[in-house]
């Protein structure tokens, strides 16, 4: 539902309006012609057949103007009727002299019974205005209430409070909310504008931090009254109502319906306050979990290499001599490996920094899976050793569109995640295919596959095994596989195989386009 639509008018409350703004000239002259009407009928009563009681006819448009236009209108009615019937209907007629002093003293009670009438006619109708208006009023602040709660930025809070606003005084409002280029417009209803004066006098409202009104000190040239809205969480925004143009139709007291409608203003901006400060303090949250994750994971894994080639260049140098050429291999081997597992952790870490900022320039070209396979494979072959690796990839497999580079990677980081797990002399296998317009290269294992649901294993710092027994690494190689995929518009699929006999982890990319 729009707001336009939610805070219209009632009905039932239009009509009386309608004649509650009735020029004061026209509801006195639609006064007397009720009188007019009532003489008349009573003329041809008259005529026709002789009653005691022909004058509480004029009683009947007394009532009517009094309902109808006030207490005014009714009682200059009473006074027309009187005179009407005293010189059309009381003898000597087409005179206002009375002969009798018993119709005198009839024409003086009539005039005391239509007085009488005619005010407790305007108290009902005043009474009944008065409850149509406040239950409209609560009706509009009902509809405000509800608006508010559904708003989903300052801006439509804006809106729907000028709304309310328009429907509570029946006249132009507006709402102004201070941004970084100063106050603008975020709402208006019920028509009319603002001008440069008007401008001004709402800058000077927020400044001063006092309402102002139309056509008054400081800005006589203003039209509209302004209230400022300063909320705790700082927001700022100024009320605008068109309601000193006509002296006649102000409000008494407008200050009762600003307050409330500028209160519910002032949560509805403070809540979109509250909810970017949620934000923030989730991704602050966010990062210094991403800062701990990563100090967990690197503290461990990054001191161990460390460690093994301090000590191994350390004996070396201490002991170089003593050692034969067997163990100076062996130490020397021991050393490169480590640097390897080293050298692989800061390219996870350094591939990872560049998902993560957006920085991955994607070069796609055909290539054949065969070429890609290869190359993963050399790249972990530090991480495969101890295990049989079974190369199924065809040469005859069509060729993908990718980066060479960045499906290589993530290959390899397949691979070495699937060497982690796998235990020694098991046999890790790599197959390619294609489905549904797309070509496959997957790697099979023998290990004991995901633990639990699969999806959280491709996030930042997820390890298969908590504790200290889990294999070294960063926990980064299924993340960095996904983006470097998802970015040359491919994607990675995992599941575990039948029978708890080890997990199969496919990365899909597009086939490249044959060319005739």
């Amino acid at each position: 539902m729009s707001l336009s639509a939610e805070i219209a008018p009632p009905r039932n409350l239009g009509a009386d309006q309608h004649t509650e703004r009735l020029h004061p000239a026209a509801a006195y002259s639609m006064s007397l012609l009720l009188v007019a009407a009532a003489t008349l009928a009573a003329i041809v009563v008259d005529q026709v057949q002789t009653i005691p009681n022909l004058s509480l006819i004029f009683v009947l448009p007394v009532v009517i103007a009094a309902v109808s236009f006030g207490w005014g209108p009714s009682l200059a009615a009473a006074v027309a009727a009187v005179m009407a019937f005293n010189f059309f209907l009381v003898a000597p007629r087409y005179s206002l002299h009375v002969a009798d002093p018993a119709n005198g003293w009839a024409l003086i009670l009539l005039l005391i019974t239509a007085a009488i009438v005619s005010a407790v006619a305007a108290q009902s109708r005043r009474r009944a205005v008065e409850a149509w208006k406040a239950a409209d009023q609560a009706t509009a602040l009902q509809a405000l209430a509800r608006s508010l709660v559904a708003a989903t930025g300052g801006a439509s809070a804006a809106e729907a409070s000028a709304a309310a606003l328009a429907r509570l005084f029946q006249a132009p409002a507006v709402v102004l909310l201070q941004g970084e280029a100063g106050l603008q417009v975020a709402g208006r209803a019920g028509g009319g504008g603002l001008s440069a004066l008007d401008r001004e006098a709402a800058g000077w409202v927020l400044a001063a931090r006092m309402p102002t009104r139309g056509g008054a000190y400081p800005i006589e040239g203003a039209s509209y009254d302004f209230w400022p809205v300063v909320t705790p969480q700082r927001q700022q925004a100024v009320i605008g109502v068109q309601i000193s143009l006509d002296e006649a139709g102000r409000p008494a007291e407008p200050e009762r319906l600003v307050e409330i409608v500028s209160g519910y203003l002032a949560v509805a901006l403070d809540r979109e306050a509250y909810a970017s400060q949620v934000l923030e303090s989730r991704v602050e949250v966010a990062s210094e979990r991403l800062k701990a994750d990563l100090l967990a994971a690197v503290s461990h894994d990054l001191k161990t290499p460390l460690s093994t080639v301090l000590f191994t260049l350390q004996s070396l140098q201490k002991f170089g001599r003593t050692h034969d050429a067997k163990t100076r291999k062996e130490l020397l081997t021991l050393a490169e490996t480590e640097t390897a597992r080293l050298s692989a952790m800061v390219a996870n870490l350094l591939d990872m920094n560049r998902l993560d900022a957006g920085a991955v320039v994607v070069k796609t070209a055909p290539v054949e899976p065969a070429v890609l396979a290869a190359e993963a494979l050399r790249s972990a072959s530090v991480a495969l050793a101890g295990r049989r690796v079974l190369n199924e990839v065809s040469a005859r497999s069509a060729p993908m569109e990718v980066d060479a580079s960045l499906f290589e990677t993530a290959l390899a980081n397949v691979l070495e995640n699937a060497a982690k797990y796998a235990p020694d002399g098991s046999a890790i296998r790599i197959r390619s295919g294609e489905a549904e317009g797309a070509g496959w290269i997957e790697v099979l294992d023998e290990g004991p596959g995901f633990a639990g649901a699969i999806e959280p294993m491709f996030e930042k710092f997820s390890r298969g095994v908590s504790g200290d027994g889990r294999p070294p690494g960063t926990g980064l190689g299924l993340s960095i596989a996904r983006g470097f995929l998802e970015a040359q518009g491919g994607r990675v699929e995992a599941e575990n195989l039948a029978g708890g006999k080890g997990a199969r982890v496919r990365l899909s990319a597009p086939l490249a386009k044959v060319h005739a």
